[in-house]
Order: C-alpha cells, then structure tokens, then sequence
C-alpha cells in the first residue's frame, strides 16, 4: 500500500514542524490557503519575525529533487497567499520573511535542509 501525496505531505510537514520547534519556531498556522488560491504550508514566528515556509518531500530524484520543485509557478501562488495573509494580518513585510525545507528521503532517515531568505523571483 502506498501513501496518498496529501499522507506523505502531512508527514512532510509534521518532520519541519518538529524541527522548526526544536529551533525554537512557535508555529503560528498551518496549512494556509488564501482566498483565491495559493496555500503557505506553515506559519512560524522566531524573535519577532514571522516566517513563511514551503515545505516539500522528495523520496527520490526521479522527478527532480526536492529543491528543484519548487518552480516559479508554486513561487507565484506562494507570494499571492503570502501578501494576502500579511494584508490580512496587518503585517508589515519588514518584520517578514520566506523560507523554504526540502526534505529528501535517505536509505534509514531523511534530510532535511533550511533555506533561510529564499529569493522569490
């Protein structure tokens, strides 16, 4: 039996989640969908900034690396929920920032990087 992607994807997101508390991230939200479209897989705030994540899973590179799926397509529906929650919130993009988490499946484990700042263009 295999794992639907949304199973793996919540997965995903618990193993960022767990690493993002032990680095001391408060987790704010998950699972952010804006209005007409384009979702924030989480939500953290860490000495008064809040920070964005796009979280992804690779169990192989057949289909490209975890990285590398992060295209400018999911870029552009990334940026439209991002400015809609900091409208909605009343966040000034100052105190703001984008990170992303690849997550690629290793033989017994996983590994997991932290992209800080990530450029959106």
């Amino acid at each position: 039996m295999t794992l639907s992607s949304r199973t793996t994807g919540d997965q995903a997101e618990l193993l960022a989640i767990a690493y993002l508390q032990k680095h001391e991230y408060e987790i704010m939200e998950t699972n952010f969908v804006a209005s007409k479209g384009g979702e924030i897989d989480i939500i953290a705030k860490k000495d008064g900034i809040t920070v964005f994540f796009e979280v992804k899973y690779r169990t192989g590179e057949s289909h490209g690396s975890a990285v590398e799926t992060f295209t400018k397509t999911k870029k552009k529906r990334f940026l439209f929920a991002f400015h809609w929650y900091c409208m909605k919130q009343n966040l000034s993009e100052d105190f703001v920032r984008i990170d992303f988490i690849a997550i690629q499946k290793m033989q017994k484990s996983y590994r997991l990087t932290h992209f800080r700042n990530v450029e959106m263009r």
